[in-house]
């Protein structure tokens, strides 16, 4: 699939993945209108990895693949802020982007084709018995993970949120568009994490 659009661009230090969530609170002004642009246009927005810089203030760079972001939940937190709850959805390839006035990031993004689907067998029950292992210590992962993934595709999502790996290798994994593919770089980390 090559189809192309423009969508408003969200970067996050921490990456999200196809079919896993994240809460997020919100409060800079051009993150507050892009999500009330979103609603009132049901547009999806994208979520970037952050390269370098941060969240606040500057434009950061950011890393030229991503996931688009589906709204599930909001309310008004006790803190006074927005919060949102996201679910990951189709990964796209980010082409090019500028920013806005008010800093707000806008890209043309590509996007890649549908994971296709790839049924779990007896060799990846270690992988699966790891995420059920490290999702003991995520609320938001044992919710997730509540029904054992039956898919290597939210398998390897799953393990690529949780494993405590260089963010780099983690959201190396949104290039991928082979399911056993991820799942074997997953593995290969394994391997290199246990001989150090």
């Amino acid at each position: 699939m090559t189809e192309t659009t423009r969508l408003p661009i969200f970067p996050l230090t921490q990456p999200l993945f196809p079919g896993t969530t994240l809460n997020l609170q919100i409060f800079e002004q051009r993150y507050l209108r892009m999500i009330t642009e979103c609603f009132k246009k049901e547009q999806p927005f994208g979520i970037v990895p952050i390269l370098e810089g941060s969240e606040v203030g500057a434009v950061p760079r950011v890393y030229p693949w991503g996931v688009i972001a589906e709204i599930i939940d909001w309310s008004q937190l006790e803190n006074g802020l927005l919060g949102i709850m996201i679910r990951g959805n189709q990964r796209f390839q980010l082409l090019n982007s500028e920013s806005e006035q008010d800093g707000l990031v806008t890209g043309i993004v590509r996007f890649c084709p549908p994971d296709e689907p790839l049924e779990l067998d007896d060799s990846t029950a270690d992988l699966l018995d790891l995420l059920m292992a490290l999702a003991e210590g995520d609320p938001i992962a044992q919710q997730e993970t509540s029904v054992a993934p039956q898919d290597a595709n939210a398998l390897g999502w799953q393990l690529a949120r949780l494993l405590p790996i260089e963010p780099e290798l983690r959201i190396s994994l949104l290039e991928l568009n082979d399911p056993g593919e991820r799942l074997q770089q997953i593995r290969n980390w394994l391997i290199t994490m246990s001989q150090s």
